[in-house]
């Protein structure tokens, strides 16, 4: 138990220098290069891509940020170049809107409709018997009632 202890301490030791020499300038561009999809790797942003083509971007983003652009004005720049496809959320306009608003709409025509069948389903059985009552052929309700007479005996 002791000897573990003496491992992780040491362990937590060995990375304290990294942790102290950490550049704020990697984590700005790691914080854009989230922001932004790298074009050649499906699903990957260009903060965690290995391909060439992001590295590339994280360089521009680097000198771009160090020259003293903001967070936004970058963004603005690859949008420029690259379209809206190169965010990784779309924008809250035109029809990107549809992406932001379109889960909570369908969810109510969903829980729209889920009400409307419930309802339906309630109300059909009861008027189901009342009909059948009334739809029975003479010859059957004959039947029925002599079935009922022998069954109550």
């Amino acid at each position: 138990m002791l000897l573990r202890l003496v491992w992780f301490v040491a362990g937590i030791a060995m990375l304290l220098p990294l942790v102290a020499y950490a550049d704020p300038m990697d984590d700005a561009v790691r914080r854009v290069g989230l922001q932004l999809q790298c074009p050649v790797c499906e699903g990957q942003n260009v903060a965690d891509s290995p391909s060439g083509l992001a590295k590339d971007m994280r360089e521009v983003i680097r000198t771009r940020l160090a020259a003293g652009a903001s967070d936004q004005q970058v963004l603005d720049e690859f949008v420029a170049s690259y379209g809206d496809g190169i965010l990784t959320e779309p924008p809250k306009r035109g029809i990107s809107l549809g992406v932001w608003i379109g889960p909570a709409v369908g969810l109510a025509l969903g829980i729209g409709l889920l009400a409307l069948v419930l309802m339906s389903w309630r109300r059909a059985p009861r008027a189901a018997s009342a009909g059948a009552v009334a739809a029975l052929d003479p010859d059957v309700a004959d039947e029925f009632q002599r079935f009922r007479g022998e069954l109550s005996r």
